[in-house]
């Protein structure tokens, strides 16, 4: 299983996916990554060998998310939206797009914000939608997992739900 920290730091985001983790699967945190902008030059169509003509970080994720088929994301909510990180990655994954190698994948999802639930509803439907169009011309399945609230800064909130929330995510990546 392959897990993406879509956070600028390794706090709230990368705290989940270190509980999630098993001893053989690959968590990846992007602010360490050298990931490049999708330049739209169309070469991935040709030379899917090498996916991309750039020469940057992303031809490690690109294996990895190859090998993998579960890839857990998480990322907090930054201006309504995923971190800019995680979208730049998303749009290097291009190549995937017309090779159909995310085909048979599942992605799933788990997102953080500093404000409740149902402060962000908006937001977070906005984000699943955005996966859903995502996994339809990708071709994987898409499963939200959990929004965690944070109640200060930078500190997931512990509370009585919180083991019993990983400990159900932690089923539902089982199933499949």
């Amino acid at each position: 299983m392959l897990l993406i920290n879509g956070s600028n730091r390794e706090k709230n985001n990368y705290k989940i996916l270190k509980e999630l983790k098993q001893e053989n699967d690959t968590l990846i945190s992007l602010s360490h990554k050298k990931i490049n902008y999708c330049l739209g030059c169309n070469s991935c169509k040709k030379k899917l060998e090498n996916y991309c003509i750039q020469e940057d970080d992303m031809k490690d994720i690109y294996m990895k998310l190859k090998e993998n088929d579960k890839i857990i994301i998480s990322s907090p909510l930054y201006m309504s939206h995923i971190t800019g990180l995680l979208k730049n990655m998303i749009d290097r994954c291009y190549p995937f797009y017309h090779h159909n190698y995310f085909q048979g994948k599942t992605v799933y999802l788990i997102l953080t914000g500093q404000g409740s639930k149902e402060d962000n509803e908006e937001e977070i439907e906005a984000i699943k939608n955005y996966f859903k169009g995502i996994s339809e011309w990708l071709y994987f399945e898409f499963k939200f997992l959990d929004y965690f609230s944070t109640r200060e800064k930078d500190n997931i909130k512990y509370d009585n739900s919180y083991e019993k929330r990983i400990k159900n995510i932690k089923e539902q990546i089982d199933e499949r």
